[in-house]
Formats: C-alpha cells, sequence, structure tokens
C-alpha cells in the first residue's frame, strides 16, 4: 500500500512537473512571438516614413508611440471595441500578449484626452516598464512621449503618474462639454 502511494505522488508529481513546464513554454512562446512581430514592424518603419504602409498592412494602424528609455516603441492600433486588441498582434492574428491600442471612443485628431492601452508585461515589453514612473528621479528624466502621426511628430510631456482606480473610472473621460469639464479631468489625474 506504501509503495502504491509513492508511485501516485510520484505520477502527480510527474504530471504536474510537465504541465508546469508547458505552460512556461507556452508562454515563452508568445513573449517570442509577440517580439518577432514588433520587432519586424520597428525595423521596417523609421520615424513613420511608412504610415500609410502600415494603414495598408492594418487600417485599424493609428499611429506610431514612442518613449525612449523605456522600451515603448510601438504601432498603435484602434479596433471597434476595446476587446480585440487585448489578444490580437498588429496583423489582426491571435495572440494573448495582444497589442498596444487606443480606446475605440478616440479620434486622434479631435480628442483632448487619449487612452492608450497595453498589457504589462512581465518581460518589460510593451507596457511592462511603466512602474518605473513611480520613481520620481526616472519620472523627470523619461518624461517626452513621442507620437508619430502621418507625416507629423508630436512631443508630449508627461506630467502625472497615477495608478487607477478600478471603481471611479473618471480617467475614462474622453469627451468634455466644456474647457472646466477637461480642466476638471486633469486635476483628477495630477
Amino acid at each position: 500500500m506504501e509503495k502504491l502511494v509513492k508511485i501516485l505522488i510520484n505520477i502527480i508529481c510527474i504530471i504536474a512537473l510537465t504541465f508546469s513546464s508547458l505552460s512556461i513554454y507556452i508562454k515563452l512562446s508568445e513573449y517570442k512571438k509577440a517580439d518577432e512581430v514588433y520587432t519586424e514592424l520597428r525595423e521596417n518603419t523609421i520615424n513613420n516614413s511608412k504610415h500609410q504602409e502600415l494603414y495598408d498592412k492594418n487600417n485599424d494602424y493609428r499611429f506610431w508611440l514612442k518613449i525612449n528609455n523605456v522600451n515603448i516603441n510601438y504601432p498603435v492600433v484602434q479596433g471597434y471595441n476595446n476587446d480585440f486588441y487585448l489578444t490580437h498582434d498588429f496583423y489582426k492574428n491571435y495572440l494573448p500578449l495582444g497589442s498596444i491600442f487606443m480606446d475605440y471612443r478616440n479620434n486622434f485628431e479631435n480628442d483632448k484626452s487619449l487612452i492608450v492601452y497595453g498589457h504589462y508585461m512581465k518581460n518589460k515589453t510593451m507596457f511592462g516598464q511603466l512602474e518605473n514612473y513611480t520613481d520620481e528621479v526616472f519620472f523627470k528624466e523619461n518624461n517626452l512621449v513621442e507620437i508619430n502621426y502621418k507625416v507629423q511628430t508630436y512631443t508630449y510631456e508627461i506630467f502625472s503618474v497615477y495608478t487607477a482606480d478600478l471603481i471611479n473610472r473618471d480617467y475614462l473621460s474622453i469627451h468634455f462639454n466644456n474647457n472646466d469639464e477637461f480642466k476638471y479631468s486633469l486635476n483628477y489625474i495630477t
């Protein structure tokens, strides 16, 4: 009986080890695939000079987002909802790591506030380094965001960093009836 218990425990351990190894392999494969997709896009796109080419590859492409020293250098897409690009790459292929994408309600040319989503990745890609902004020195030294839109390059200064409250979702406001509402929104996040 004791021998049978030991055999069963060994079998369970082997199954658990196999399952864990497979899970790690799948996750690493997903990271590798995402890295390949976005490295290829980065290498073939210099200063947004290929905006039309990117748009031709994916008509959901909106702009290129770059933050130096933070490993953020990605095309930004915009779907018909905020779910699709959580699990799809730039080419609309299924990839659990998803894409960097703009809120489906946003209009880059008209809105005062843009919301851009991306996964926090443990390997520090996508938005995996944003947590560094909680360090004041890092924040001050890396506070510029570059957006390449069509043939223009826009530079924005990061003026505030905070952890969003999942219950009070005021940070999701993008349309404002007047400047007072917009100022209220800015005060909320500073």
